[in-house]
């Protein structure tokens, strides 16, 4: 025989009970506001960095793997764009609305999804940055100082 006392669920506390409506309500709209950020993030960082090289003296040397080398921060970040870009793009979902199951489903495959894209993008973000550092380490190291 168990002589442990029965398990007695609690009612949630309200103040958390509203905290996560709002989490699950407001998910999407985050999703998408972080997106917007990294657009104009990415959009900036290309725009500095293209404009940094094309004014640069380095253009001489800009061949083969080096080309490669100062390139790649710009693709990374066009990636990123692109990734961004697609977690804001709209797309129709079929869903019952007779169905508290199916749109609840449909709201987690769309959060799931735009989550996953804002992810990628981030990560086409973070290694640009360390593009950009191998970039300035070889600039430094490697590339003679005009006269």
């Amino acid at each position: 025989m168990n002589d442990e006392p029965p398990e007695i669920s609690i009612e949630p506390n309200p103040f958390w009970r509203e905290n996560a409506q709002k989490l699950v309500s407001q998910s999407i709209s985050t999703i998408e506001e972080v997106a917007k950020q990294l657009i104009v993030v990415n959009s900036l960082l290309e725009g500095i960095y293209f404009h940094a090289i094309t004014f640069s003296d380095i253009k001489p040397i800009l061949t083969g793997w080096i080309a490669v080398l100062y390139l790649m921060p710009i693709a990374l970040w066009l990636a990123s764009l692109v990734c961004a870009v697609w977690t804001l793009a709209l797309r129709t979902y079929g869903i019952n609305i007779n169905s508290s199951q199916d749109s609840k489903e449909r709201f987690e495959q769309i959060v799931l999804n735009k989550h996953r894209r804002l992810i990628i993008s981030e990560m086409f973000l973070i290694l640009s940055f360390a593009a950009v550092f191998i970039a300035m380490v070889h600039y430094l190291l490697f590339v003679p100082a005009s006269p």
